[in-house]
């Protein structure tokens, strides 16, 4: 990347720009989003901690995962430390902004749940922005399509670069993903008006509505990516990060809807999930060639793929529903027990 300018001595890049103009689109949205309006200063407490504890965990992600070109091919550990020359993790990132989320609750005696929906609801447009601005890095690059009508009537879709005499044909991913970002804020923002109209509605809610809608279309993303970044042998790890965004929500929901429910319809519910899971891990297997049944066909494992990752979301979506329909998700012993309390003091 070439700077665009520079200020003072430092230099100034494209992506930079985008991620601090995402930072404070973040801070401006975030006292006004949620079901319960934070204050300015909670909002900006929250991005105080947020901006450190998401580059920490950005870059902590991403040094894991290359620890070994710092010990060996670098030989020297301490580059590690130099964040601001590149290497970061979304997977990071957003780890370090729910955490920072949650603390700041704790430290001011909120509930993380509000805290939570608050920085969820206009996280997509932040996120979009960022995926915007990998445009200007080598990031988000997709894999090879072939040439045919869709590359004649949609080019927006694909980056062109000459090869000799020959075209080559990559997808936008960066583009896609910006785009998506874009409608799961607006689907985020669409559901928490929904709640608002549920008696069983708890604060986080829309939080793990944003965490599966966003996890599940992102590991569809991640499996079009062809840009080698954070890739073990064959693994992406941003894939596996996003997978763990609707699972994360299934867990915190399993408690509550076993409850409500039963034990063997959590169960039911988790084999589905496993199910689904492993079957995008078998489609993985097949677009990267690993695996092969029928004729080889991208866009057969994406259409595929895209349906799993539409269940990946799904479930987690159904026991959402079914407990913010509940009035009280707490047992029914818990609840006797309160009464009697209440009549005997």
């Amino acid at each position: 990347m070439e700077p665009l300018f520079s200020l003072w001595g430092a230099q100034a890049f494209a992506y930079g720009l985008c991620a601090t103009a995402a930072a404070l689109m973040l801070l401006a949205l975030m006292g006004l989003c949620g079901r319960k309006r934070l204050k300015p200063a909670t909002a900006s407490a929250c991005l105080a901690a947020g901006i450190p504890l998401g580059v920490m965990g950005a870059r902590l992600v991403y040094c894991l995962v290359n620890l070994e070109d710092f010990l060996e091919t670098y030989q020297n550990p301490w580059l590690m430390l130099r964040f601001y020359d590149g290497g970061l993790s979304m997977t990071g990132l957003l780890m370090g902004l729910f955490l920072a989320a949650v603390l700041v609750a704790r430290l001011t005696r909120q509930r993380p749940g509000d805290l939570l929906d608050a920085l969820c609801l206009p996280l997509g447009l932040s996120l979009a922005v960022l995926r915007f601005g990998e445009r200007f890095t080598d990031l988000g690059v997709g894999k090879v399509a072939r040439e045919g009508a869709l590359t004649a009537l949609a080019p927006w879709l694909f980056l062109e670069e000459r090869i000799g005499v020959a075209t080559e044909f990559r997808l936008r991913v960066y583009d896609y993903e910006a785009v998506c970002a874009v409608l799961v804020c607006l689907a985020a923002v669409a559901f928490s008006r929904w709640l608002g109209r549920r008696k069983g509605a708890r604060p986080g809610d829309t939080a793990l509505f944003f965490a599966a809608l966003y996890g599940a279309t992102q590991i569809l993303w991640e499996s079009m990516r062809d840009d080698g970044h954070l890739l073990v042998v064959f693994l992406r790890v941003g894939q596996v990060g996003a997978a763990l965004l609707p699972l994360t929500a299934l867990a915190v929901m399993t408690r509550p809807y076993a409850r409500l429910r039963g034990g063997a319809k959590a169960a039911l519910g988790w084999l589905g999930m496993a199910a689904l899971v492993g079957g995008v891990a078998l489609l993985e297997f097949s677009l990267d060639g690993r695996l092969t049944w029928g004729t080889p066909s991208q866009a057969r494992d994406w259409g595929l793929m895209a349906a799993l990752c539409l269940g990946i979301f799904a479930l987690p979506l159904r026991w959402l529903t079914v407990l913010s329909g509940s009035q009280n998700r707490e047992p029914l012993d818990v609840r006797l027990t309160e009464k009697k309390q209440g009549a005997h003091p």
